[in-house]
């Protein structure tokens, strides 16, 4: 199972790297296929309900009014590095984050997480990944949430079926609600079309639903152009990159990739960057400060 799983990681590193178009493609790339096509499907969760994992590990009394709103966006590989990623989250420009929104999550890592930070959470998995642990988003908060909801993505891998997903938190940050998306599409393989398409059910699913928005994740814009569409499409629904100039935030084979964004409605970043040190994973945390009040 372990030999299984790097090749699937390779694969996945493949796929990210390697820009559309015609190539000639080696032979350990055909055998590689050639192992992921013998694998079984995906194990998925569709229901839109669940499964459902939630904590409050706030500390008594109300929080003040902040001066400021941080919102990290973080891919922990796997869920792997817990602690590695805490120690990340408590050293700035991370430490104090107002909102986390982390992908590739299992129920036990989101619950220590939230636990070590004194935040709330709540995770839904999308689907079972090949090691047989739960694969899917969170938002961690330190304000409480009040309302949340799973977003089944159109589009699901074409090798093995592999679905999906973005989680919907509603914040309450002491009386003004603010909605975070928490977004993880599909990598390169499904196509930039089938990736826009996920973004637009995203956006379509929460339009309307609140003046103050966060949508933020990977979004596995990694081939030519996919990054610029990504951020055109946003725009013409009326979000702003608040994560705009961060620059890469994955250090790969061929260099640097930007997988990462944060995107916004109503609210006016201030300040945002990118943690390049290590964290646990091949993603780095990407932190964006907002002005607050609104």
């Amino acid at each position: 199972m372990k030999n299984l799983r790097q090749a699937l990681q390779r694969r996945r590193a493949f796929e990210q790297e390697v820009p559309p178009g015609p190539r000639v493609v080696p032979l350990w790339a055909l055998l590689l296929l050639a192992l992921q096509t013998a694998c079984p499907l995906a194990e998925n969760y569709t229901d839109e309900t669940g499964p459902r994992y939630s904590g409050d590990y706030l500390p008594p009394g109300s929080a003040e009014e902040p001066s400021s709103v941080t919102v990290v966006t973080f891919n922990l590989a796997f869920a792997e590095q817990v602690s590695e990623a805490i120690t990340a989250l408590t050293r700035p420009p991370l430490a104090g984050a107002d909102v986390i929104a982390m992908q590739e999550m299992d129920a036990p890592a989101v619950d220590r997480i939230a636990s070590e930070l004194g935040l709330a959470y709540v995770y839904y998995p999308a689907s079972v990944h090949v090691d047989g642990d739960d694969f899917g988003n969170a938002v961690l908060s330190r304000w409480p949430i009040t309302a949340d909801s799973k977003i089944n993505l159109p589009h699901d891998d074409p090798y093995h079926q592999r679905h999906r997903i973005a989680v919907v938190a509603t914040l309450d940050l002491r009386g003004t609600p603010v909605q975070v998306v928490s977004v993880h599409n599909a990598t390169p393989t499904v196509g930039l079309g089938g990736r826009l398409d996920q973004v637009e059910t995203i956006i379509d699913a929460v339009d309307g639903t609140g003046p103050l928005q966060v949508i933020a994740g990977d979004f596995n814009t990694s081939d030519p152009g996919s990054l610029e569409q990504t951020v055109k499409l946003f725009s013409e629904r009326g979000f702003q990159w608040a994560s705009e100039g961060v620059g890469d935030t994955v250090d790969s084979i061929i260099g640097g990739l930007p997988l990462d964004s944060v995107f916004v409605r109503g609210l006016s970043p201030v300040e945002r960057g990118v943690d390049t040190r290590p964290a646990g994973s091949d993603h780095f945390p990407v932190w964006v400060r907002f002005a607050w009040p609104p």
